[in-house]
């Protein structure tokens, strides 16, 4: 992991955030958008496991239904029954109907439901691997950016050091070109060089500029807001190579490995659609028959009390062959899915085998480099020396001054490039 201490914050004429590599990730981590929303899908996850799983407890609801019928329903009867001969209609109920009561049902045996409850809790558990993917994706993104950023700075400064060190040999060059111990053009040369030098700071400087605003809003930050970037880049190699690589801990494959999973209880649950299924219900209510709407009339029992108890039984037959097609389009997706893992893994494996590679080059040019910038800089002095003295000529001077230019810059390119390649070590 990338950690480097930082100071807060200080207060100059406008407010100025000191940023830290550990800082910067800790209010991404706080403040991105794409994490925030990892988060909420989270906890919408656990609500939904409770959702599924309140289907396990009684369901008791209130009801009130009143009906009026302008036609009311009649039944055909023998008419034996009244003395007569043929068929008689006979009107069953009244022109008013006025139920009320509860209404109660528990699920006794449902296979399917009971896989849901597990899917619904495996749904949970991907909601944690995608919101940890998240967390990774944007440290990584902020880390990346905050080191870009801190390249660019050091190399501002370190051109900015350039120039400074050319307008000192400016004045030096002036001052023996007045003497007429050296060439007006070697004082040309040096101003030339100084305009090229000056583009270049401000080139760069507009670059920072930039790629602050772009670390500002990964952070979730004001594009106006005053930032510093704190500390040095990191310069420690310590990770190892490994002769084969693992990859069955990646947060990548863990989502889909979870997935996966997800698609072999659907294809049971869909499976388990074909088994009967047995509930326990319920119901007592008050119902009131009549001819005219005179409930609330006193006098008379206007509600009678109804109850009943029972257990359904629901046994599929036919369905139109729909659980069949479904069936089919759980296990194409499974096929996707399998094949997504596959390629995932041959990604995941190239990227490794890169960022390992790069780790291991870029953690000897930080070497190499880290020796090039110290010769460099005795050379330039010396250089620097012998030019005051008549030793060594312009042309000698500016070569070393952009020896040891280069020097720097290279050996920032090479902190960025090996820490950057972390990610997929």
């Amino acid at each position: 992991m990338l950690l480097i201490t930082g100071a807060k914050s200080s207060n100059c004429q406008e407010k100025t955030t000191l940023l830290s590599l550990k800082e910067a990730c800790d209010l991404a981590l706080k403040n991105n958008i794409a994490v925030k929303s990892a988060d909420i899908d989270l906890q919408i996850s656990r609500f939904r496991v409770k959702e599924v799983k309140s289907k396990l407890y009684p369901q008791l609801e209130a009801y009130s239904n009143f009906s009026q019928y302008f036609a009311i329903p009649k039944m055909i009867v023998p008419g034996e029954i009244f003395g007569q001969t043929g068929l008689i209609p006979v009107e069953i109920g009244t022109k008013f109907d006025w139920q009320s009561g509860f209404k109660a049902s528990q699920i006794l045996f449902s296979r399917s439901y009971f896989t849901s409850i597990a899917m619904a809790n495996q749904m949970q558990e991907l909601s944690k691997l995608n919101l940890e993917q998240q967390r990774e994706e944007i440290i990584y993104q902020v880390s990346k950016m905050w080191l870009l950023c801190r390249n660019i700075e050091m190399q501002r400064d370190c051109i900015g050091e350039n120039l400074a060190n050319l307008k000192r040999i400016a004045e030096v060059i002036n001052l023996q070109s007045e003497n007429g111990v050296v060439r007006k053009t070697d004082y040309s040369r040096v101003l030339v060089n100084i305009d090229n030098v000056q583009t270049e700071y401000e080139g760069v400087q507009e670059l920072l500029m930039q790629q602050l605003r772009v670390l500002k809003y990964l952070i979730g930050m004001g594009i106006n807001e005053n930032v510093k970037l704190t500390g040095n880049l990191p310069d420690n190699y310590t990770i190892e190579s490994q002769n084969s690589i693992d990859i069955s801990d990646r947060t990548a494959i863990k989502a889909i490995d979870k997935q996966i999973l997800l698609s072999e209880l659907a294809i049971k649950a869909k499976r388990q659609e074909y088994l009967p299924s047995l509930a326990a219900f319920g119901q007592y209510y008050y119902q009131g028959q009549r001819n005219s709407f005179d409930y609330f009339k006193d006098g008379g029992d206007k509600f009678y009390k109804v109850g009943v108890v029972g257990i359904g039984l629901t046994i599929p037959v036919f369905d139109g062959r729909e659980k069949h097609n479904k069936l089919a389009q759980n296990y194409l997706e499974q096929t996707k899915l399998e094949n997504l893992k596959l390629n995932t893994t041959e990604l995941l494996k190239r990227d490794i085998e890169d960022a390992y590679g790069n780790y291991t080059t870029s953690s000897a040019a930080v070497e190499r480099q880290r020796r090039s910038v110290t010769l460099a800089e005795e050379s330039y002095n010396i250089s620097l020396n012998g030019y005051r003295e008549g030793i060594f000529t312009l042309s000698d001077l500016l070569l070393s001054q952009n020896s040891l230019s280069e020097a720097k810059l290279s050996y920032f390119n090479s902190c960025v490039s090996g820490k950057s390649s972390e990610r997929f070590i």
